[in-house]
Formats: structure tokens, sequence, C-alpha cells
């Protein structure tokens, strides 16, 4: 409650006599000019003991610690590694979840240019194909019907004899 008000608050509560600053700087020089109160003081109030300043470096060296203590690191090696693990983990799982889109997009194009660049002949190919587990349940031959004119036409004129006497 007290809270709420306190922006509203334009005085500071606190309140100085009239002319108190006007006047301030004489009273001073005034009480200073009277040397009645300097000459009442005796003393200053402070003393120090005997030999004091003689044996004060003795007194001082004793009370300090010289032994010597094993320095404590705020960093260790394992606490770095504790957080590097982590860190690595994170990373790890950040990027395995972020990229779970593309893993399984393999386009036929990219499956094509892989088998171009390989130089396979058709045995090394039909050895893929067969090691491969492309018979699943989604996996479907489409049978062709095809006539022998046309299968002879087209391996003349596409075809190497002498490939394929090689093989």
């Amino acid at each position: 409650m007290k809270k709420d008000k306190l922006h509203n608050i334009k005085s500071t509560g606190f309140k100085t006599p009239e002319k108190y600053f006007a006047s301030f700087d004489e009273k001073i020089f005034e009480h200073i000019s009277e040397k009645k109160f300097i000459e009442e003081i005796e003393t200053s109030g402070y003393s120090t003991p005997k030999n004091y300043f003689d044996t004060v470096e003795d007194n001082i060296l004793k009370n300090l610690d010289t032994e010597v203590k094993p320095i404590v690191h705020l960093m260790s090696r394992k606490n770095f590694y504790y957080v590097a693990g982590i860190a690595a983990s994170l990373l790890l799982l950040f990027a395995i979840f972020i990229n779970k889109e593309n893993v399984n997009e393999i386009s036929a194009e990219m499956v094509e240019t892989y088998l171009e660049d390989q130089d396979l002949d058709s045995y090394e190919i039909a050895q893929l194909l067969t090691d491969a587990d492309i018979l699943e349940e989604d996996f479907t031959i489409i049978e062709t019907t095809y006539n022998e004119d046309n299968l002879e036409a087209y391996l003349l004129e596409n075809a190497d004899i002498e490939t394929i006497i090689e093989q």
C-alpha cells in the first residue's frame, strides 16, 4: 500500500531553518576564531601503546599464516569435461531432431546419379538389387507385354554386338 503512493510524494521531508546556509559560513568562522575552544583541549583523545611502532611489524608477521595451502581451481578439467559432454549431446540431439525431415527423402534422381557415377555394369547392379531388400509389401513389379519384333529391333539399334558377345 505504501509503495503505491511513493511516486506521488513531491517533498523530501527534510526542512532547514530560514537563511541557514546564508549564515552558516559566518557561524563556523566565528567558532574557529575563538581560541578558548582550542585551548580547552588538553589531549587529542587518541594514544598509542608504548613501543607500538617498534613491535608492530613483528606482531603482523606473527599473525600471518605462512603455511602453503593447495591451490583450488574454480574450473577443474573434470567439470569442463562434464559441461562439454552435456553441450555435445544437446547439440547432437538438436541436429538429429531438426534434420529428421530430410533423412527419409531420397529422390530417384539421386539414385540414378549415384549409379551413373559408379560405372557399374548390369551384373553388379543385379547383384545390388538382389542384396537389397526390395521385395517388400509395398513394392510391386509391373509386368508389361512386349512384342518380340520390337525387342529385336531395339536390341539391334541400341546394343553393340561386341559387348553382347563379351558378356
